[in-house]
């Protein structure tokens, strides 16, 4: 059963761009965490710490705001609730890991060669790894509050 939604096309396609961009992030942050400094330009190097906190806030914020509200308004389903909490809690680690992961990328980018070279790597990768999963997670949301604006059944519990 599910209830009229009220997703605006603006946030929709705001969520869209932002989550492109952050899935190229994850392309960029991975490359970065198997190459060393001098495989990769220093420009990317930038790009990637200037724009992945504002983004991943930007992100959140809209998320919170318009996904997460909509889909709780839309979707009538015991798990729908467990479901938006546990990416809000997802938001809240992802904040955390970003400003550790930012300090990473400024370690690997001086290429220093030290003994937590290796944890910054897989801190970089997994972080990488994780965003990905989270962003598929509330592409099917998205997807699932644009059927029900299409008057399709859903599919509930």
């Amino acid at each position: 059963m599910t209830r009229k939604a009220e997703l605006r096309a603006a946030d929709v396609a705001a969520l869209e761009r932002n989550h492109h961009t952050l899935l190229s992030l994850c392309l960029l942050l991975e490359e970065i965490a198997t190459s060393g400094p001098s495989e990769i330009a220093p420009e990317n190097w930038r790009t990637a710490a200037d724009a992945m906190q504002p983004l991943l806030e930007d992100t959140h914020e809209l998320e919170e705001r318009s996904l997460f509200a909509s889909f709780d308004r839309t979707v009538v389903s015991p798990l729908s609730p467990g479901a938006v909490q546990r990416l809000r809690a997802e938001h809240r680690g992802d904040a955390h890991a970003c400003k550790r992961v930012l300090q990473a990328l400024n370690r690997l980018e001086g290429g220093n060669n030290s003994p937590g070279e290796q944890a910054d790597r897989q801190l970089v990768t997994g972080f990488a790894e994780a965003l990905r999963r989270h962003i598929l997670c509330e592409q099917f949301m998205l997807e699932t509050l644009i059927a029900a604006e299409d008057d399709r059944s859903l599919i509930t519990t």
